[in-house]
């Protein structure tokens, strides 16, 4: 009997093994790593570009951007700096917008927080911003993710954004 409970427990050791496999790496879904990690769902945030379209002046679309915690630990945002067009407003889950500066926040692990940029162009051409993350993550202390959009007027006239086959 204690041969066969040796057998059984050794088989049920080197199929949970087996089924693992390699270790998760970070930011990997449904992957948590020991440290800290910034991961994001995008890397960028633009604004109706993707048929070499715009956004309309005088409407005002928001984009959202995921940060998860990809670590255990805490995930401790100490600032969310924003540059470039004033047309960009940055607001977050944590935090509503400030002019150039979102405050800091602390993750847990495994979750998420959210930060929402609206873009309200004004006349008609290209803009761009960008905006810095800064944290306690393993894999990025400091991330910069850009941001992008054209103003398109509404009298159906072209967008210079698009004359030279892209933005600015």
């Amino acid at each position: 009997m204690k041969r066969f409970i040796g057998i059984i427990s050794a088989a049920l050791l080197t199929t949970g093994i087996m089924a693992c496999g390699k270790p998760g790496k970070a930011c990997d879904p449904d992957t948590l790593v020991d440290k800290a990690q910034l991961c994001a769902d995008k890397d960028s945030v633009g604004f109706a570009q993707e048929f070499g379209s715009g956004t309309f002046i005088g409407q005002s679309p928001i984009e959202s951007l995921v940060i998860k915690n990809g670590g255990i630990e805490d995930l401790v945002i100490s600032s969310v700096v924003t540059t470039g067009d004033s047309e960009f407003k940055y607001s977050s889950s944590w935090d509503m917008a400030g002019a150039t500066m979102i405050s800091g926040t602390t993750i847990k692990g495994g979750k998420s927080g959210v930060i929402q940029i609206a873009f309200s162009p004004k006349t008609n051409k290209g803009y761009n911003g960008s905006f810095t993350v800064t944290s306690n993550a393993q894999n990025f202390g400091s991330k910069t993710f850009n941001v992008s959009g054209c103003g398109v007027p509404t009298d159906g006239g072209t967008s210079p954004c698009y004359r030279d086959g892209g933005l600015p």
